[in-house]
């Protein structure tokens, strides 16, 4: 995930000289660093939920069927959760905005996969 993250990096590090905009999150710290903290954040996010999930008898890839919305959105926010805690640590965003993200994140998420499954490009809309 670090390296997948890395061109996202590159990118926001442009935007962010192009728009000038205040703060520097992206031009202040090595890409580099940023890539392997948001890349981390992410991988580590899932691990929680991948723990229980094997411990109810869920196989990798589905979803419970007694828990089953639960578990849809927790797959959904636990890698927007991560990356955002990844970067509060470079970042001086509020809590307030934090979780204000990690809400839209988890929701474009789900839109974003519905698309995806409706343009049958996703076995599962989840």
């Amino acid at each position: 995930m670090p390296l997948a993250t890395f061109p996202g990096v590159i990118v926001s590090r442009q935007l962010e000289m192009i728009f000038d905009i205040n703060g520097q999150v992206f031009t202040q710290h090595s890409p580099v660093l940023i890539a392997v903290l948001l890349g981390l954040g992410y991988c580590l996010a899932e691990l929680p939920n991948s723990y229980v999930k094997r411990r109810l008898g869920v196989k990798e890839g589905q979803t419970s069927k007694n828990y089953k919305w639960m578990f849809i959105i927790i797959d959904q926010a636990d890698s927007a959760f991560g990356c955002l805690f990844a970067y509060k640590l470079i970042a001086p965003i509020s809590w307030m905005l934090f979780w204000k993200t990690v809400a839209f994140g988890t929701c474009l998420h789900l839109l974003i996969n519905i698309l995806l499954f409706k343009a049958k490009m996703r076995k599962s809309p989840y």
